[in-house]
């Protein structure tokens, strides 16, 4: 009978101290605030790895999170670990299709990726359907890289069409691919509409120079095509 008892006892005391043991050794959620604060600190500092752990739990949590699918997927890019950058950027995309950083962060890292077929679609697609010089100017950029003047000279004539005379660049632009490739009166025009939209451009004057031009009030050309 005192053995039974005696059972009972250690039973009692076993059960019952075991939720405190699991009480105690219980650690709470960290709130998904306080994490935020911390990724969005160490992504500010560029230290991508760190930054990364960071974000992954917040997507975890919060797939639904914009700015922390992008913020982790540029981490991973930035710390080298492109194939997993891509997940979090294309969620992204997906959730915020009209912000142009992360169209172009994918494409850096589909670049890294040899995805060169799904980038240059993306990019074409993304400057045709919202008429953005911007992102004709990274179609650019990406063809050139591959030596692929034609594709890039496309590219640049459809982003002076689509500039409205605002910005100097893509006809600045045009000009050099130009130059390297001969086409020198062609190279003189784009300077010349260059030069127009903004005659104090230290290249633009620079390039006008050196193909024996004299800037002047007359030189400058009507922007476009």
């Amino acid at each position: 009978m005192r053995s039974a008892r005696s059972n009972i006892l250690r039973s009692f005391l076993l059960f019952g101290f075991l939720p405190m043991v699991v009480m105690a050794c219980a650690t709470p959620q960290t709130p998904l605030v306080v994490l935020e604060q911390k990724a969005e600190h160490e992504y500010d500092y560029k230290r991508w790895e760190k930054a990364s752990e960071y974000y992954a739990e917040i997507v975890e949590r919060d797939p639904g999170n914009k700015m922390a699918q992008f913020q982790y997927g540029v981490s991973l890019m930035k710390s080298g670990a492109y194939s997993k950058a891509e997940g979090p950027l294309l969620t992204a995309h997906a959730l915020d299709p009209g912000n142009d950083d992360i169209v172009i962060a994918l494409a850096e890292v589909m670049d890294h990726l040899g995805e060169h077929t799904k980038l240059f679609a993306m990019l074409k697609d993304r400057a045709a359907d919202n008429r953005s010089s911007a992102i004709w100017m990274v179609v650019v950029d990406y063809s050139e890289k591959r030596d692929d003047y034609d594709s890039a000279l496309e590219a640049v004539r459809n982003a002076c069409a689509v500039d409205n005379g605002e910005d100097a660049r893509p006809y600045y632009r045009a000009a050099v691919l130009l130059g390297k490739i001969g086409q020198s009166d062609e190279a003189i025009r784009r300077l010349r509409q260059a030069y127009a939209i903004d005659p104090n451009n230290e290249e633009v004057n620079a390039l006008l120079v050196e193909y024996g031009e004299v800037p002047g009030p007359t030189l400058g050309l009507a922007p476009g095509r």
